[in-house]
């Protein structure tokens, strides 16, 4: 069974499977975490919104191009998943609203320079992670080496589309968060 999935005929099918499944993970806990995408960082997505989340099932076909960067593919987008879902329990829990209220607040009372900083760092972190792998993988031949790309990518976009997010929190912040109020309305539960 195992040699079906992995033969060359068969690995493309798999993967490309695997990489659907990651995208429908990262899609699906993005609407659990931020159905109005109030709380979405990447600001392509939060100006597209919900139109986008469709084509980006097409990233499954991407092994059927090169199977290295289906990998890349599928291993950023499970990234994401987790990550989503690790704050989902408490943005669900309180509201999409007063979670962005807590963060609001926080910068209100927080330093820029310091928050963008730590997110950087994060980032920074990961993409370390990503970049050993490559390293000691071995090179573009072997699969380990692609993770890692996958892993880099991750740590990058979240660097880029986290430093932008909470410029943009500290922004709003300084605005009375007027931006978010209009969006979802004081008394409107997200």
């Amino acid at each position: 069974m195992i040699e079906l999935l992995t033969d060359e005929r068969g690995f493309p099918h798999f993967l490309a499977a695997l990489v659907l499944l990651s995208r429908i993970g990262d899609v699906l806990s993005t609407y659990l975490v931020s159905p109005t995408l109030l709380l979405e960082s990447n600001a392509f997505v939060r100006r597209w919104g919900w139109p986008l989340a469709l084509p980006s099932l097409l990233f499954c076909l991407v092994p059927y191009y090169s199977t290295a960067v289906g990998v890349v593919v599928l291993t950023a987008s499970f990234l994401v998943t987790g990550s989503n879902l690790s704050r989902c329990w408490l943005v669900r829990a309180l509201g999409e609203a007063e979670y962005l209220a807590i963060l609001l607040r926080a910068a209100r009372h927080g330093r820029r320079g310091s928050a963008v900083a730590f997110v950087l760092a994060s980032g920074a972190c990961i993409v370390l992670v990503g970049l050993l792998l490559m390293w000691f993988s071995g090179g573009g031949a072997k699969w380990g080496y692609w993770f890692g790309v996958g892993i880099a990518l991750y740590g990058a976009a979240l660097a880029l589309h986290g430093s932008s997010f909470v410029l943009r929190l500290f922004r709003e912040a300084s605005n009375g968060g007027l931006a978010a109020q209009r969006v979802v309305g004081p008394d409107r539960e997200c």
